[in-house]
């Protein structure tokens, strides 16, 4: 095993590296990661263009007047909206723990580069975020304390795309610069749609379209070599992420389904404080494998 700063030269080399993969012991070589290395200076553009197509090709979409009905209604140690609530504990204790786990990785087994790190700082700062806004947002659920829901979600959406190209590549100063307009789109597609909001067109697309990138991005990158073992505890996250946003869109369905024990939107939130425990272990138990 390299020494912590031989590991980081050597991983600076874009064709040279070797990795292990998970706990198979399979060991992989890493292509010139062209993809990888193009992505920072793409994903602006594309997102643009993406929005920029789907604004020509459809009319704005409104928020549901009935968004703010959620299922699970019942008040409980007088806490409105209990269940959805309290449950927000579930994305917030992994969170704090994944920003733990972040800090407290050197570099030879949590991080090969300061990037990564950055960026995974981002990431789960704003789950972190995400768990107080949603909490804040539950205890009486509106537009404004929407926004202060939603901004943390898509700054984790940007951030998350921002991580996963700095471990999969050997990212220079540019590309990690170039990379900064990407994150910004999420809180700035979450401010468009509020903006509207108050002028009363809101429109949700630049919004859904980042939906539709934090859906088909990760599961692209994630397929890509990456020198570190646990890999699958990506996609451990991943299905967890897309059941709960199934659960989400069926709230209503089953909290009836299961007699009113717990809504489709409560079993979101515990699906994603699942996922999110599970990037934190992650970030735990991986180490750099370097031959």
């Amino acid at each position: 095993m390299h020494a912590p700063d031989e590991a980081l030269r050597f991983r600076s080399h874009p064709v040279a590296a070797t990795v292990q993969g998970d706990d198979e012991g399979v060991l992989l070589p890493v292509p010139n990661p062209l993809f990888t290395r193009l992505a920072p200076w793409l994903l602006l553009p594309l997102y643009l263009a993406a929005a920029l197509a789907v604004d020509a090709w459809s009319t704005p979409i409104a928020q549901p007047a009935d968004y703010h009905r959620f299922a699970d209604a019942r008040a409980l140690l007088g806490i409105p909206n209990f269940a959805d609530v309290v449950s927000n504990l579930a994305i917030l204790l992994p969170a704090l723990c994944g920003l733990l786990q972040v800090q407290a990785r050197d570099a030879q087994a949590g991080f090969g580069s300061p990037t990564e790190r950055a960026f995974a700082t981002v990431f789960f700062l704003a789950l972190v975020s995400v768990g107080l806004g949603s909490t804040w947002y539950h205890l009486a659920p509106d537009n404004d304390r929407l926004l202060l829901d939603r901004l943390p979600i898509a700054l984790a959406f940007t951030s998350l795309i921002a991580w996963l190209i700095a471990e999969r590549s050997w990212l220079r100063r540019a590309g990690a610069l170039a990379l900064l307009p990407w994150i910004a789109v999420g809180p700035a597609s979450v401010l468009w749609w509020y903006a509207g909001e108050l002028a009363g067109a809101g429109d949700l697309r630049p919004y859904l379209v980042l939906y539709a990138f934090a859906f088909i991005l990760p599961p692209l990158l994630m397929r890509l070599p990456s020198p570190y073992n646990r890999r699958s505890a990506y996609w451990t996250a991943y299905a967890a992420f897309a059941l709960g946003m199934v659960c989400d869109r069926l709230d209503h369905e089953i909290h009836a389904l299961l007699g009113g024990l717990i809504s489709g939107h409560t079993i979101k939130h515990l699906l994603m404080g699942f996922a999110i425990a599970a990037l934190a272990r992650m970030l735990f138990l991986r180490r750099l494998r370097f031959r």
